[in-house]
C-alpha cells in the first residue's frame, strides 16, 4: 500500500539547505524522495505535514532497554559501584523485564528514535526485551550481554565460554530476520574486563560462520581498561586486535580510555565507536575524546546507553552533548558541528550496526524509517538556522510522528499502535512494589 508524505520540508544536498520535500513509501521502502509534489497513487493514504520537518528516523546505536527501572535509583555512583549496585540489586523477572522495555521504547518512539541496538541488560530475561522492541514496532539489532570470566568484585559468570556462545546462537536462530526483518540479531560478549581470551576468539568465529556483526563495551572505565595490562600484557583495544575481534563489523562502545595506538589500530580495522556521553559523565567513566578519532577517519555513532547511567533515550539531547564536549575536550570551536552530530544520530549509526544500506537516510530504495519535527516553534525558526537550532536547542519533545517500516507508530504526539496509559500505568504498579531493586 502506498503511503504519500507531502508538504513537508528537508535538508537538501551537502550543504543541507533546507527545501521542500514529498515523500512516496511503497510498503515498507521509501519509492520516491522529491521537491516537487508526487501525484498521488490510486488508493494511496496521504499525510500532510503542513511545513513540518522530515529527518530519517534516528538510530541509536547502544541501550539497554530494560534498565529504565534503574533511572533516578541508582545516581552519584562511579561507574564501578554503580555496576556493582546495579548488578546486586536490578532482578526484574520476565514480566517486569517486558515492561520496563515497553516504557524504554515509548520514550524512544516519541523521542523520534526508530532503530535501537539493544544490548539486552546484563543477559537475563533476553527474549522478553526482544520482544518489547517487536511489539512496540521499531527495528532492533538485538543482543545478549554476557561474560564467562569474573570482573572485579561482581558475582561469578553462570556460563563459560561454551554456554555463551551457546546462548548467542540461540538467540540468533530465534530471531535474526524476525518480525518482518525489523528484528536482526548481532554477537554480544559484554566487554574484555569481563570476557575470558577464549570468549573473544569464539566470538568472532562464530560472528564469521552466522555473518553477522559484533557489538561490546570497550575501554569504558580506567581501572577496567588498565586491567588489560595485567591480563593480556598490551591494552584493551590491542588486545581485542590479536584476538581477531576488530574489523568493519565492529562496533565499540565508550572508548574513553583509549591511546593514540588504540585510536590508530580501531581505524586501520575499520571498527566503528559509539560515544555515548551522558553514561560517560554521569558515572564518571571518563572524558571521552572522539575528535581525534574522527581525525582518523573512524566512524563515530551515539548511544543513549542506558537509563539507569544515562538518564533519558533522547538522541537529540545526547546529540548536543556530544557537539558541547567534541568542541571543549579540543578546544576546537570548529569540531563536530550541528551537520556532524546529526549524521552521526543517523546515517553513522546505521553504519555502525550493519544497517548502512537499509536505514538512516531519506534516499530511495531505504526503509521507510522516519521522524517528523513540529516545525516552526519558537526554538525552531528561519530555514537559514534551522539545523544548528535543531541540535542545539532541539529535544524530542519536538518530534511530532514517526514512521517505522512504512508504518505510522505516531501521528501528532500520539501512539497509533500502543496503550501508552495502560502501559504507564502497569510500569508504576511494578516499580512501586519492587522494593528489591533499590540500593541499601
Amino acid at each position: 500500500m502506498f503511503k504519500l508524505i507531502r508538504n513537508g520540508i528537508g535538508f537538501w544536498g551537502p550543504d543541507r539547505t533546507v527545501g521542500p520535500m514529498h515523500l512516496l513509501v511503497d510498503g515498507d521502502t521509501i519509492a520516491a524522495v522529491s521537491r516537487n509534489e508526487i501525484p498521488a497513487p490510486e488508493g494511496a493514504r496521504v499525510y500532510d505535514l503542513n511545513g513540518r520537518l522530515l529527518l530519517p528516523g534516528f538510530v541509536d546505536a547502544h541501550t539497554h532497554l530494560a534498565q529504565s527501572y534503574g533511572r533516578g535509583i541508582y545516581d552519584n555512583r562511579h561507574l564501578t559501584q554503580w555496576l556493582w549496585t546495579m548488578i546486586r540489586y536490578l532482578h526484574l523477572d520476565e514480566d517486569e523485564t517486558y515492561t520496563a522495555a515497553q516504557l524504554a521504547c515509548i520514550e524512544a518512539l516519541k523521542s523520534g528514535t526508530t532503530t535501537v541496538a539493544e544490548m539486552t541488560s546484563l543477559g537475563v530475561n533476553v527474549d522478553a526485551s526482544v520482544q518489547a522492541i517487536a511489539d512496540c514496532g521499531l527495528r532492533g539489532v538485538v543482543s545478549s550481554c554476557l561474560g564467562d570470566y569474573r570482573e572485579g568484585d561482581n558475582p561469578e559468570p553462570s556460563l563459560d565460554a561454551k554456554g555463551v556462545l551457546d546462548e548467542m546462537r540461540r538467540l540468533h536462530r530465534q530471531w535474526h530476520n524476525s518480525h518482518e526483518g525489523r528484528i536482526t540479531v548481532r554477537l554480544s560478549p559484554v566487554g574484555l574486563p569481563a570476557c575470558s581470551e577464549e570468549l573473544m576468539r569464539g566470538t568472532r568465529a562464530l560472528a564469521d560462520e552466522l555473518d553477522v556483526g559484533i557489538h561490546t563495551h570497550c575501554c569504558e572505565g580506567e581501572a577496567e581498561t588498565q586491567n588489560a595490562y595485567e591480563r593480556f600484557g598490551c591494552s584493551e583495544v590491542e588486545a581485542l586486535g590479536q584476538f581477531g575481534v576488530l574489523g568493519p563489523d565492529v562496533q565499540l562502545v565508550h572508548c574513553v580510555w583509549l591511546t593514540d595506538r588504540d585510536r590508530q589500530l580501531i581505524a586501520e580495522r575499520g571498527s566503528h565507536v559509539v560515544h555515548c556521553p551522558s553514561t560517560n559523565l554521569k558515572i564518571t567513566d571518563g572524558l571521552p575524546r572522539m575528535v581525534p578519532l574522527q581525525r582518523l577517519g573512524v566512524n563515530i555513532a551515539l548511544g543513549c546507553d542506558g537509563q539507569s547511567s544515562s538518564g533519558s533515550y533522547d538522541l537529540l539531547k545526547e546529540a548536543r552533548l556530544a557537539s558541547l564536549l567534541g568542541k571543549g575536550l579540543s578546544a576546537d570551536a570548529a569540531a563536530f558541528p550541528a551537520e556532524t552530530v546529526l549524521d552521526m544520530i543517523t546515517r553513522n549509526g546505521a553504519r555502525a550496526i550493519g544497517l548502512g544500506e537499509t536505514v538512516g537516510e531519506l534516499t530511495v530504495g531505504h526503509k521507510a524509517d522516519i521522524t517528523v519535527i513540529n516545525y516552526p516553534q519558537v526554538h525552531l525558526i528561519d530555514e537559514q538556522r534551522l539545523l544548528s537550532n535543531l541540535i542545539y536547542a532541539g529535544e524530542g519533545a519536538d518530534v511530532d510522528s514517526v514512521l517505522v517500516n512504512g508504518e505510522v507508530l505516531m501521528w501528532h504526539r500520539e501512539l497509533l499502535h500502543l496503550d501508552e496509559q495502560a502501559i504507564l500505568a502497569k510500569a508504576l504498579v511494578q516499580m512501586r512494589r519492587a522494593g528489591r531493586i533499590l540500593p541499601r
